[in-house]
């Protein structure tokens, strides 16, 4: 990792081509009921997502992946911004310096948002499409 005292931004992991190559994906089976839960919560998210962007294994095309790359773009884009404001909100209250996170949040935030004008630039969407994204948005925001 890659520390530099000076800098507001976060350490950066560097990884040669060896390591990333060599790593070993693994899935450790829920114990206990935090486990569960967990568990659980994230596969609802994942088969919603997967319902809701289209998602259906051997039956993808170009169109079907780009619904679903714009889809996952203008969610991921929610959480960086979300953050950003309540470290905005508390470094106000306390009246003292975040360290850099608050500018690091809304860059992750900004991020998503580029990536989600380049999909826009190869496919439009239509009105159900963006409605099921404002419905999306406002459940990720309460």
């Amino acid at each position: 990792i890659v520390i530099d005292k000076q800098s507001y931004r976060l350490a950066h992991p560097i990884w040669n081509s060896k390591d990333a190559e060599n790593i070993e994906i693994t899935h450790f089976k829920p114990q206990g009921t935090r486990d569960w839960i967990a568990y659980s919560i994230m596969k609802s998210l994942r088969v919603s997502f997967d319902f809701l962007s289209g998602y259906k294994p051997g039956s993808m095309n170009e169109i079907k992946y780009l619904q679903r790359f714009i889809f996952l773009e203008t969610v991921a884009g929610v959480p960086g911004m979300i953050g950003g404001m309540i470290r905005h909100m508390k470094s106000l209250r306390g009246m003292q310096h975040d360290g850099g996170w608050i500018h690091h949040l809304l860059e992750e935030a900004e991020n998503e948002r580029m990536h989600l004008f380049t999909f826009i630039q190869m496919r439009n969407p239509g009105i159900l499409f963006r409605l099921a994204i404002l419905f999306t948005q406002g459940f990720m925001l309460t």
